[in-house]
């Protein structure tokens, strides 16, 4: 290889490494700023090609994307509803009817629950940030401590029942709201882009307790409902007794009066027939005694040849 070959392969060699410590490339998915001797001298303006001093100045990139950060679940002092009932009726809010058809969690209250939160963020001021944070590290740190205190905050004034509602959303405004004004005062240079309330759990201890004692209400309520429907139903049990004593005493006595009346008017016309033709009626009543006393083969009568209930048989009469 000539030497002039080697000498423009060397030119382009340093022209190469002059170009990559003078121009630097912002992606489209992060933002950066300089720092002139280890200190931020300024922002990047926008993604693309940029010039910078060599030695002296380097280039310190961050994520222009939405971040997260996820704390462990803690435990949280929630609001007592009993303190809170106190206090609306000391303003003289109309306390809301209590459900009777289930028992209430809402009264669980002044007790830790376990809460897991997550928020999702942006750096929307990279030199602020770099001067107060400096890493994505020291910032999730920073905001797991912000965020745990702003939830202790507002749940420390929120029932468990607003909790488990859909006021649970307001919930959630009044700690992104908290944590963004804390964020604002420390000049974080990041905004908090949502804040989520993943699960809020009551403890071991809590929970058995919280359940024994909804088993113990269900069953109160269980036996008052059967003591209020055995009342009811011997109630109804004795107005039907009455009701049907009085049908039947009512069915009787006009089952005396038609069956009076009928004989009345049987007794009339055995009268009338009897009138009419003496001899004809006493042979057909004659004759209706045995047609009741013989119809039965097995029916055996002993009476003399003179007797009287045989006076049709005999020809001499």
């Amino acid at each position: 290889m000539n030497k002039p070959l080697l000498i423009i392969l060397a030119i382009l060699a340093v022209g190469l490494i002059a170009a990559s410590q003078i121009f630097f490339i912002v992606d489209q998915r992060q933002q950066a700023i300089v720092l002139q001797l280890g200190q931020p001298v300024g922002d990047i303006n926008g993604p693309g090609l940029h010039v910078k001093i060599p030695v002296i100045q380097t280039v310190q990139y961050f994520d222009s994307r939405i971040l997260s950060v996820d704390p462990e679940p803690e435990q949280v002092v929630i609001s007592s509803s009993l303190i809170e009932k106190q206090k609306q009726s000391e303003e003289g809010e109309e306390q809301p009817e209590k459900d009777a058809s289930s028992p209430a969690i809402e009264d669980v209250s002044g007790e830790p629950i376990i809460v897991d939160t997550f928020a999702r963020y942006k750096i929307v001021a990279p030199l602020q940030f770099f001067k107060t944070l400096r890493t994505i590290h020291n910032a999730n740190s920073r905001l797991q401590n912000i965020l745990n205190d702003a939830t202790r905050t507002v749940l420390g004034k929120t029932t468990l029942k607003e909790l488990l509602s859909p006021q649970r959303e307001l919930v959630m405004k009044d700690i992104l709201s908290r944590v963004n004004k804390k964020i604002e005062q420390d000049k974080l240079g990041i905004n908090i882009v949502d804040i989520r309330i993943v699960r809020a759990d009551l403890t071991a201890a809590l929970l058995t307790s919280t359940v024994d004692r909804m088993v113990s209400e269900l069953n109160q309520r269980a036996t008052e409902t059967r003591a209020k429907g055995d009342e009811a139903a011997q109630q109804i049990r004795s107005t039907a007794d009455k009701e049907s004593r009085i049908i039947l005493a009512e069915a009787q006595r006009d089952a005396s009066i038609v069956k009076g009346q009928g004989d009345k008017e049987a007794i009339k016309i055995y009268a009338d027939a009897f009138n009419k033709d003496i001899e004809f009626y006493s042979f057909i009543r004659s004759m209706e005694a045995y047609k009741n006393t013989l119809a039965d083969p097995a029916t055996q009568l002993i009476l003399s040849p003179d007797s009287e209930f045989f006076k049709h048989f005999d020809d001499n009469r």
